[in-house]
């Protein structure tokens, strides 16, 4: 990758007002810091420590994309543009690691504690390994494909979730797609560059790939905000001894 295609990448992304962009990344991050931890449930919470990687990963994508924005201008040749995009991409590799953990934590909560465990340790691992991939990757897909298998992960929490073993508030399932369905639609989005490569100069400003992932994003992280809420409660009020004698209950009469 030559100096000159980053100074035209540089210039083409510079071109749409950045002071609007960095005021809209900036804007997010005060409003996170100022309410989430306010509209986290504290008294009705067992956990310190999800709470706080929920708050983590709801306010790092919007610092790591702010920076980003703030300093891409610099004329500090390649390896300083790359560094930056390893900033954002850390701030969304939290988001995906620790944000998510809240849910992996519920879904598993009801099981043994040796699956309980297992499950989780290798979701850590999964996200070590896309962490590595985000910090090496040089194209828009590498940099996308790099949380892939993590969200496979996710999908298939997502199905113990609607078994009858998995855990998580059941009010939540809805905010639990969104949470990682929008955010897969907003990184097609921005890969492809969608609706501008069809509309070559019109979008420069406004409506373009860039503008409808902020708007992606914010969708993203309120359902995600939403399902984690849901899903702290329900750890703290939900009797696993029950639901296994239940559980157990339905396979005798099933027996029979």
């Amino acid at each position: 990758m030559s100096k000159g295609y980053i100074r035209r990448m540089v210039q083409r992304k510079g071109s749409w007002c950045p002071e609007l962009t960095e005021f809209t990344w900036g804007v997010p991050i005060v409003y996170i810091l100022l309410t989430v931890p306010a509209l986290i449930p504290w008294e009705q919470v067992d956990s310190r420590f999800l709470p706080w990687c929920h708050v983590a990963g709801a306010v790092s994508p919007w610092i790591g994309s702010f920076l980003y924005h703030l300093f891409m201008n610099l004329d500090r040749g390649e390896m300083i543009y790359y560094r930056l995009l390893q900033l954002d991409m850390l701030g969304i590799w939290v988001s995906q690691s620790f944000g998510a953990l809240p849910m992996v934590t519920a879904t598993v909560y009801c099981l043994p504690w040796v699956f309980r465990w297992i499950i989780i340790f290798f979701y850590c691992l999964l996200s070590i390994w896309g962490l590595y991939k985000a910090m090496t990757a040089w194209s828009p897909w590498e940099r996308r494909l790099c949380f892939l298998l993590p969200f496979m992960m996710r999908v298939l929490l997502f199905i113990l979730r609607n078994s009858s073993y998995g855990g998580g508030d059941p009010t939540g399932m809805m905010h639990v797609v969104l949470q990682d369905g929008v955010s897969a639609i907003g990184g097609m989005v921005g890969a492809l560059h969608i609706p501008e490569k069809w509309f070559p100069g019109t979008m420069d400003f406004y409506l373009n790939s860039h503008n409808i992932m902020h708007v992606l994003v914010v969708m993203a992280v309120y359902s995600m905000h939403q399902a984690t809420v849901r899903d702290l409660v329900w750890m703290t009020q939900v009797d696993c001894e029950a639901r296994h004698l239940t559980l157990r209950g339905y396979q005798i009469n099933f027996e029979l």
